[in-house]
């Protein structure tokens, strides 16, 4: 396989966008003296096992591994407003941002999308249950190389107010969770009622871009045994036009269209029949509309005199010394120009889409989960559930740049070239799109010109998934053996309303995964848990009954295992064959004439980890990692007729460590440090030979490009206060290693301060900084849009008060 160097690939970098870090803090659980579990599903109160692994109603599905949990207490003290901002604080962990709120479904690079040690392979679960649907096309699936994500949208799953607590497990170290679980795992635990009468909660915040959030929670007990357990939750959040920092030249501006709202309501209802004995019923609503705007602007080129030039390149096309619109002769047309690279500050065209037409997208969300835990054993629950998902994505882009005809128009005004600039400027102010950042009487005449606003879409996406799900769990001496089966049904509708009627296309597939494992309880001091994963896969199929291929079935073994030494420090390893199934995103990349034939992704992930009690106050942690797959899927250009790119197997290897080191100074005071470090090799399996001159920069090869396209090093401090009046934290997160090819610098540094004061027992006020320094920083990268294209928000200032009644 050989590499040349060569300008900017455009799959090398949306592959990076995989692989990017974002902001993460530190990783230690915090509040667990006041950590309380639900003694009906796991035994007392404790907060940590025997191997110091933090105890979760569910944790019992684990062995060893790196994880990390965060409690209802955190969450409320640091404030979060959505599932990201909760876990982008743990090493290895990283979020990709478009750095607005929105996104334009099917396009990764528009989308929020997650990361553990540089893996996007990473299954979201609530309460267990996997939510993502096998025919989703809500991340990847529109993008020239796909994504390797389960499609799933963090933020979409769930409100905030709902969760109890979040345990993110780093690589596939619990059998439960698939052997697509490359990653690692999110499981979001929900909030259930508590003992006693009802207890309410009011939370009303307000601060920066005149954004605004309410919670409202409601939870309790009924009856005369307090046996029905009840949970009740709303949210409301908005927000104008977000502010952003240019990396280049250091000023902050106004991002426009970025503006959003959403809402979301949670029900949860829990009833105890005996000890062993509960039906839950769980529903959830997540619905928002947020605006579009793209891409953040280059504000170089944010100028009349750029736009001008910007325009006349997109509309109509380049002109020779004369003056003359020039003719590529290989089309006969003018020459079609796109991109950052090609046209310097060409993503300020979408200011159109944003601040003129006011594009927008929307999503609605329900959800609903049944389950009958018909026996417990110890920890370990015996249930059947039922769940069914239907979510709804639709969108309106608009954003005009030219009149019809414009091309001709010009060459018919110009056929001997245009002489001067000034000329120029004016047939450009008559024909195309005015600067969004000028006139706005002139950007609203050219809206209402070209056919108003975006408008009311007429078609949309449906994704419904149904299943079922049998787990039966016994304690049988030193053995805690799990038997799960689920049957899983997923559609994806793309559903139009337009000018030949209505039009419904779909596309599904169903599914049958399960697991056995056996936690064997050597001693007090050694777990040992085998365990095996069986998946089967049907083709995929669309309303014609039309195969699409993809049918595939496999078991994988999997082993962990943990030892507690004397001196309080325990050990944990773990291995897991590897298999995730081909996906609807990577026939998007073969179809049609470069059609390649693909294998399912295969491989095997190790894991190593060491913890190390130093006291009672002092934990130190280590984590390795190797990742090493035969089939993984990769785009790169490939020599043939036409050279063009081609998504074939290749083998990668991923290798990651973090190290981190929490001490409790004090009784108010805790610090945490952390680092983590990310590197890929890939290679081409035997008959591939690259088109020479696809890489970019210095750089040679995609290995250079993609590990220097991502910071390679993060350093975090998490420093922490508590008294019983007021408590506080600091965040901090630096990154080195970036290429500037990619990103507008090569290390950058966050910090994210909050604190809370309790006025009483029953109100506390609060104060929010996040980027309390207003730094300039992207989580992704995309040559299209040219470094600086996904420019995070700047410094958000949010103060709040939450009255318990």
């Amino acid at each position: 396989m050989k590499f040349t160097k060569k300008g900017v690939s455009a799959a090398l970098l949306a592959c990076v966008a995989l692989t990017t870090f974002s902001g993460v803090h530190a990783a230690f659980d915090e509040h667990l003296d006041k950590y309380q579990l639900d003694p009906k599903v796991v035994k007392g109160d404790r907060s940590k096992d025997q191997f110091g692994n933090t105890v979760t109603e569910q944790s019992y599905y684990r062995t060893g591994g790196d994880v990390k949990v965060i409690t209802r207490e955190e969450i409320e003290k640091r404030h979060y407003t959505d599932l990201s901002e909760a876990i982008k604080r743990v090493p290895g962990v990283a979020i990709q941002s478009p750095g607005y709120r929105g996104g334009e479904y099917g396009y990764n690079s528009h989308n929020n999308s997650l990361t553990i040690n540089g893996d996007a392979r990473v299954i979201i679960l609530v309460d267990g249950r996997r939510v993502d649907n096998m025919t989703s096309e809500n991340i990847g699936s529109i993008n020239e190389n796909g994504s390797k994500s389960t499609g799933v949208n963090l933020d979409q799953v769930i409100n905030m107010n709902a969760v109890d607590k979040i345990e993110v497990i780093k690589g596939p170290g619990a059998s439960a969770y698939g052997s697509d679980a490359t990653g690692g795992v999110i499981n979001i635990l929900t909030r259930k009622g508590v003992e006693g009468g009802g207890q309410a909660t009011l939370d009303i915040s307000t601060g920066s871009w005149k954004q605004h959030k309410y919670d409202f929670t409601y939870l309790g007990s009924a009856g005369n045994d307090n046996s029905l357990h009840y949970f009740i939750g709303l949210n409301k959040i908005t927000s104008g036009d977000t502010k952003f920092v240019d990396g280049y030249i250091g000023k902050s501006a106004t991002l426009g269209g970025s503006e959003f709202k959403e809402k979301g309501a949670n029900l949860r209802i829990d009833k105890d029949f005996d000890d062993t004995h509960r039906l839950s019923i769980s529903y959830t609503h997540k619905q928002g509309k947020d605006g579009y705007p793209v891409s953040t602007p280059n504000l170089k080129y944010w100028n009349q005199n750029d736009w001008n030039r910007i325009i006349f390149a997109i509309g109509v096309g380049k002109l020779d010394d004369q003056g003359k619109l020039m003719i590529n002769p290989n089309t006969g047309k003018s020459y079609y120009l796109r991109g950052e690279n090609v046209i310097p500050g060409f993503r300020n065209l979408f200011g159109l889409h944003g601040i003129g037409f006011s594009s927008y997208n929307k999503f609605q969300n329900n959800d609903l989960d049944v389950k009958y835990t018909f026996d417990r054993q110890g920890d370990m629950e015996s249930f059947v559930r039922l769940y069914n998902q239907n979510h709804k994505y639709l969108g309106s882009m608009l954003g005009t740049w030219a009149l019809p005809g414009s091309i001709d128009q010009f060459q018919a005004d110009f056929p001997d070239g245009v002489k001067d600039k000034e000329t120029l400027n004016k047939w450009i102010s008559k024909h195309l799109a005015p600067f969004p950042g000028g006139s706005k009487k002139a950007l609203e005449e050219w809206v209402a010109k070209v056919g108003g606003k975006a408008p009311a879409p007429t078609s949309y996406q449906s994704e419904r998934n149904r299943g079922i799900q049998l787990q039966v769990a016994r304690s049988l001496g030193k053995h805690d053996v799990i038997g799960n089966v689920t049957y899983d049904k997923a559609a994806n509708y793309h559903i139009s309303n337009g000018e030949k009627g209505h039009r419904e296309t779909f596309v599904k597939r169903n599914s049958i995964y399960g697991y056995l494992q056996d936690k064997i309880h050597v001693n007090d001091h050694f777990d040992i848990t085998p365990a095996l994963r069986f998946a089967k896969y049907t083709d995929f199929t669309t309303e014609t009954k039309e195969s699409q291929g993809g049918s595939t079935h496999v078991l994988t073994p999997a082993l962990n295992l943990q030892y507690r030494f004397a001196d309080h420090s325990t050990v944990y390893a773990g291995w897991a064959r590897i298999l995730r199934p081909l996906h609807a995103s990577d026939y998007q990349a073969v179809y049609g004439e470069n059609n390649t034939p693909l294998q399912d992704e295969k491989g095997n992930v190790f894991t190593l980890g060491y913890q190390k009690e130093f006291g009672k106050n002092t934990t130190l942690g280590a984590h390795y990692s190797v990742m090493n797959m035969s089939n993984s899927i990769a785009i790169v250009p490939f020599v043939s007729e036409e050279d063009e790119e081609y998504a074939v197997n290749a083998k990668q290897k991923r290798t990651s460590f973090n190290v981190t080191l929490d001490h409790k100074l004090n009784d108010h005071w805790n610090i945490g440090l952390a680092y983590s470090h990310l590197k890929d090799v890939w290679s081409a399996k035997h008959g591939y030979t690259t088109k020479e001159g696809w890489s970019f920069n210095d750089p040679a090869d995609i290995n250079s490009g993609i590990n220097n396209l991502r910071p390679a090093n993060h350093y975090t401090l998490n420093l922490n206060y508590d008294s019983d009046k007021f408590s506080s934290g600091l965040l901090m997160n630096y990154y080195t290693g970036a290429n500037t090819v990619g990103f507008t610098s090569k290390r950058f540094f966050v910090i994210d301060w909050n604190a809370n004061y309790n006025i009483t027992k029953d109100i506390t006020t609060y104060l929010a900084i996040t980027n309390v320094t207003n730094e300039a920083y992207e989580t992704m990268a995309d040559s299209y849009f040219g470094a600086g294209g996904a420019a995070m928000p700047g410094r958000q200032v949010m103060i709040g008060a939450k009255y318990n009644f």
